[in-house]
């Protein structure tokens, strides 16, 4: 190992003081994330009950739950093409109309009665908030699922036994070998994959491939 690689890695001591200055970092936007979302909360309630929802969280359960979910979606499985913009766009959704919420109790509460009064206009445009999130919640719920079912279905075809069926990554590399120009809904429609999936097995195939084309083709 030459000087300067051993020079560039970083000691054991500054890893443990990394991660306890991250660990430290995080522990104290703690506050300020509990304080921001207790008040957005808040005032989500007031105006889900000023725009007459049959329930004062229903508000609040949708518009932050919708942008949780996709969160997670998107931090744990990294979806590609559309569903990452649309799980991108859920996420910024959501805080959107927590401001929009924020900004409608700014405007229109009332300081002499101490209450929030809202146009028919904007109670009609809430109304359809929590349909409309419940439809994308779902949505990705179903996504996942699949994308769950497909992982699970991988890693049984993954399995070493010399009667169980040939290994995903090898059939996909004898795609790529038959036709190097293959896409990933060649991939999807001979696996059986979802569209995330087959789009990360072809990418790891053709990185397989590189070495032996120093041009860069597969």
């Amino acid at each position: 190992m030459s000087t300067t690689a051993t020079m560039s890695r970083p000691t054991r001591l500054a890893l443990i003081g990394l991660l306890a200055a991250t660990g430290a970092a995080m522990a104290g936007a703690m506050g300020p994330l509990v304080s921001g979302a207790k008040i957005t909360i808040g005032v989500e309630t007031q105006v889900g009950t000023a725009s007459g929802l049959p329930d004062a969280w229903m508000l609040p359960a949708t518009l932050e739950g919708v942008g949780a979910v996709a969160l997670v979606f998107f931090l744990s499985r990294r979806p590609t093409g559309r569903l990452r913009v649309w799980c991108v766009g859920l996420i910024a959704a959501s805080l959107l109309a927590g401001m929009a919420a924020q900004g409608a109790h700014a405007i229109w509460y009332d300081e002499v009665s101490g209450h929030l009064v809202l146009p028919w206009q904007v109670k009609l445009l809430i109304s359809f908030v929590p349909p409309i999130s419940g439809m994308a919640t779902l949505h990705l719920i179903v996504k996942m699922v699949e994308d769950v079912i497909s992982t699970a279905n991988l890693l049984l075809s993954l399995r070493t036994d010399e009667y169980e069926p040939e290994p995903v990554e090898a059939i996909v590399l004898d795609i790529l070998r038959d036709n190097p120009h293959a896409t990933w809904r060649v991939v999807r429609d001979r696996t059986g994959l979802t569209d995330a999936n087959a789009k990360r097995m072809l990418t790891a195939a053709r990185k397989m491939l590189e070495p032996a084309h120093p041009n860069g083709r597969v």
